[in-house]
């Protein structure tokens, strides 16, 4: 059997060689963030940096590197975030969302792994802010559903209610400090 022989693939295939040959690999960048208006003018900036969540405040600058479990897919960018309340006291209610780390036989790999957050503006030497609360309520790998309210915000009780199976309501100081409520479900 004769195998013919093309020229114009040769060149192609030549070119496309050297096309490669000349690529640099590229270095790993953390995501470009995105931003959210706050209701006190300011903006809220969030990106994925080294497997943690980046949150920025602008235009005090205030900033902190969420952690993330295990069941968060390694490198996974920020799927959702959301502001639920930002009080007066510099006291953020948000959650964030991230796509699951995928288990053996296509298991979660279509997932999502969801936490409640409580940051706190340190206004004072440190300008930074703090995390004082955080609860995951949603999760393929752990078996988290979230009901169809998921996670709601009142802000006349300064309460957040998550729909779980069995929903609770935790109150947030205006030192952002959060208490579990007795629930009567």
């Amino acid at each position: 059997m004769r195998i013919g022989f093309s020229p114009r693939l040769l060149v192609t295939l030549v070119i496309g060689a050297i096309a490669l040959a000349g690529q640099q690999p590229q270095k790993s960048k953390p995501a470009r963030g995105r931003g959210i208006a706050l209701a006190s003018g300011g903006t809220l900036r969030y990106s994925t940096e080294r497997n943690r969540t980046l949150i920025e405040l602008r235009p005090a600058k205030m900033q902190i590197r969420l952690p993330r479990d295990e069941t968060v897919a390694s490198a996974s960018p920020v799927q959702d975030l959301e502001v639920l309340a930002e009080k007066p006291t510099g006291v953020y209610v948000l959650t964030d969302r991230y796509a699951s780390r995928p288990g053996p036989m296509s298991y979660c790999q279509a997932g999502q792994e969801q936490f409640v957050r409580v940051l706190v503006g340190l206004r004072v030497r440190s300008r930074g802010l703090r995390e004082t609360f955080s609860l995951k309520v949603q999760s393929c790998r752990s078996n988290l559903e979230l009901g169809p309210a998921g996670v709601s915000w009142d802000d006349a009780s300064s309460t957040f209610t998550v729909d779980g199976v069995k929903p609770q309501r935790y109150r947030v100081g205006d030192d952002g400090v959060v208490t579990l409520l007795a629930t009567p479900y």
